[in-house]
């Protein structure tokens, strides 16, 4: 089965900080590190590694950065062939962490933007029912929605990580099959402050389940009918960027082998706990060995 990401990809610049910047600050850094990222290529890398046989569309820039992510791709086996070059610099984040793993990012997205629904068609209308495709926030909403509505329109199953939140999503909801958002955009998505009344006011729009992620905490899984709490490992946080990805991208290849959203899940969490004690994005993401062992481990304790 096929998982087609389509999203952005970022080249990631992260400085190591003993404080999140206050508004006038200037901070000295104890360290720099330059990843590969993004929220659509680490959920395409993830996935590919979580064992699913992945699509990935992005665009970069012509410029030297689009060789970095050029490189991580073919390191992980992703294709560039749907890798779109578009005019402009490759899209970057400037990445503040702080101990303890809390992070401040500021992203640039002139060429998330720049991918219309024609990027994508030749790829969504390779589609069955049975794969997934997984989207991201990162993308103009009318791009967002035409990819959403042809993939719907082939029966495919669709996972939608509506972060960043840079539109509102009315009309859109109906498409989606499984939304995941972590707690603050639970609540400026579902307008409500708990993270189940605002799952269910998001399946009152239109998506079939919602999972809450919840950090630490672990995750919140809600459909019509039932409302699952799920518990994390106690992990010593290090970096949390990206630890949303991995999850995203575990639970999409999950699904796409048949997984129920409830037995997805659990690894998903336990994937995106161990990122969390790693530095950096991309590279620093769990390997398809420890994934499997992850998987494996978490199927164990649900038997």
């Amino acid at each position: 089965m096929t998982v087609l990401v389509i999203g952005n990809a970022t080249i990631d610049v992260s400085f190591e900080v003993d404080h999140l910047p206050e508004p006038g600050e200037t901070l000295l850094t104890r360290s720099r590190f330059v990843d590969a990222g993004g929220k659509g290529l680490n959920q395409a890398v993830v996935a590919q590694r979580a064992g699913a046989a992945v699509v990935y569309i992005s665009a970069v820039g012509n410029d030297p950065d689009a060789d970095i992510i050029r490189r991580r791709l073919a390191e992980e086996g992703l294709s560039t062939d749907h890798l779109r070059v578009h005019q402009g610099p490759t899209d970057q984040s400037i990445i503040y962490l702080a101990p303890g793993g809390e992070n401040s990012i500021v992203s640039t997205a002139a060429r998330a933007a720049s991918i219309d629904a024609e990027d994508a068609e030749s790829a969504i209308d390779l589609l069955e029912p049975a794969d997934v495709l997984l989207m991201q926030g990162n993308l103009r909403r009318d791009t967002t929605l035409d990819c959403l509505s042809r993939a719907r329109m082939r029966g495919v199953r669709v996972v939608l990580n509506p972060a960043p939140i840079a539109f509102d999503y009315d009309g859109i909801w109906p498409l989606v099959e499984v939304t995941v958002v972590n707690q603050v955009e639970s609540r400026s998505l579902g307008k409500r402050a708990d993270p189940e009344a605002a799952a269910h006011n998001l399946i009152a729009l239109g998506t079939g389940a919602v999972v809450v992620t919840l950090g630490a905490d672990g995750a919140l899984v809600v459909t019509p009918e039932t409302a699952i709490r799920m518990a994390a490992p106690a992990v010593r946080a290090i970096d949390t960027t990206g630890a949303g990805d991995v999850f995203c991208g575990v639970l999409t290849a999950a699904l796409s082998r048949g997984h129920t959203l409830v037995e997805a899940v659990p690894p998903a969490i336990a994937a995106a706990s161990l990122s969390a004690t790693r530095r950096g994005t991309s590279s620093a993401f769990p390997t398809a060995a420890e994934l499997a062992r992850t998987e494996s481990d978490t199927a164990e304790v649900q038997t």
